[in-house]
C-alpha cells in the first residue's frame, strides 16, 4: 500500500515559506506523492475563494523542492486542454523531476471552466467530452513515444509532430483515469495505467462533490477494469487501483480512516490519496499537523 496526499487547489498558504515547509513535511513523513486537483475556475458554493493554483506549474515547483515525491494531477480535464500542448507540459515536468510524474486524466465536470478556458469555448455533452478524452490520450501517447507523430481524428490532428525532449519514464509517464462510467472504464483499461476514484462523498457542497463509490461498488469497477485489461491483452501488473478520500479535520477521528480503508483494500485498492480539507485559511501550521497525524495514525497499519 502506498499513500499520497492531495492539498486544496485553493491557495491556502499565507506565504511561500509556509508552502515550502509543508512540502518538506510531506516528503519526510513518507508519503509517496502529491496530487493536486486541476481547476482554473471553481467558485462553487462553500468554496473558500476562487484563487486557485495552476496545477502543473505548482507540481514542477514541488518536484524542484523534493527528491523522491511523485507529482501528479487529480485529475486534469483533458477536453479543457489542447492535448498536444498538455503532452509537452507533462513531458517537461517529467524531465525536470527526473521521472516522477503521474498524469491523472478525466473528462471534466465544471461548465464555466470549459466556457472560459478550453480551446473550444463551450461545455460539450458528456459523450463528446469522453470521445475527446480517448482521442486526446492517443495524441499524447503518440507524441511521447514516436519520433514523428501523425494522427487524424474527429477532434484532433497531428502532421509529423515532433515532441522533444521525451519524458524520462518509458514508454511514458503513468496515466491514471479518474472516470468510472462504462466507456471511461474501457478507456482506462486500454490506454491508462491506473484508476483513481473518490471513495466517499465530501461532507461539503454535496450538489457539486457528492459522488463517491462505496467499497462494494469500487470493487465492481476494479473487477470490470481487470476484465477489460485481459480483453485488450494487457497485464494487470503495473496497473494501480487507487482511491481518493477526505481527511477528518479532527485529529482524534483520523484513526477512523483505518476502518474505512480496510474495506477498500479488500476490494483491490493499493494506493490511497488523502485529501486535506478545503477550508481557508487554516491556522498556522494546521496543514503540517494534519499530514503528520495521518502518517502517524493510519499509514503504519498498512505498511
Amino acid at each position: 500500500m502506498k499513500f499520497g496526499v492531495s492539498p486544496s487547489p485553493f491557495i491556502w498558504w499565507r506565504g511561500l515559506e509556509e508552502f515550502v515547509n509543508w512540502i518538506s513535511e510531506v516528503e519526510s513523513c513518507g508519503y509517496d506523492g502529491v496530487y493536486i486537483p486541476d481547476h482554473y475556475d471553481l467558485p462553487f458554493p462553500g468554496a473558500p475563494s476562487n484563487e486557485l493554483v495552476e496545477t502543473w506549474t505548482t507540481l514542477a515547483y514541488i518536484a524542484a523542492r523534493t527528491k523522491n515525491l511523485r507529482v501528479g494531477s487529480m485529475v486534469s480535464p483533458l477536453p479543457r486542454y489542447l492535448p498536444s500542448q498538455l503532452a509537452k507540459i507533462i513531458a517537461h515536468v517529467d524531465v525536470l523531476s527526473r521521472g516522477r510524474v503521474t498524469m491523472g486524466v478525466g473528462a471534466g465536470w465544471y461548465r464555466e471552466e470549459f466556457v472560459n478556458y478550453s480551446p473550444q469555448g463551450v461545455y460539450e455533452e458528456p459523450r463528446v467530452r469522453v470521445e475527446r478524452v480517448e482521442e486526446g490520450l492517443q495524441v499524447m501517447i503518440k507524441l511521447w513515444t514516436e519520433e514523428r507523430a501523425t494522427f487524424r481524428g474527429k477532434y484532433y490532428k497531428l502532421e509529423g509532430a515532433v515532441l522533444l525532449p521525451k519524458p524520462v519514464q518509458k514508454p511514458h509517464p503513468p496515466i491514471w483515469s479518474g472516470g468510472f462510467g462504462p466507456r471511461m472504464l474501457r478507456i482506462s483499461a486500454k490506454y491508462c495505467n491506473g484508476l483513481l476514484v473518490r471513495a466517499r462523498p465530501r461532507p461539503i457542497t454535496p450538489e457539486q462533490l457528492g459522488y463517491g463509490l462505496p467499497p462494494e461498488e469500487y470493487g465492481e469497477k476494479v473487477r470490470k477494469v481487470r476484465k477489460y485489461l485481459r480483453d485488450y491483452g494487457r497485464s494487470e501488473e503495473g496497473f494501480t487501483f487507487a482511491i481518493l478520500d477526505w481527511m477528518p479535520e479532527d485529529k482524534e477521528r483520523i484513526k477512523d480512516v483505518v476502518k474505512v480503508l480496510e474495506k477498500y483494500v479488500d476490494h483491490g485498492c493499493r494506493y490511497y490519496i488523502v485529501e486535506i480539507p478545503l477550508k481557508q485559511p487554516l491556522r498556522n501550521g494546521r496543514y503540517i499537523e494534519l499530514v503528520r497525524a495521518f502518517a502517524r495514525e493510519v499509514m503504519p497499519s498498512f505498511c
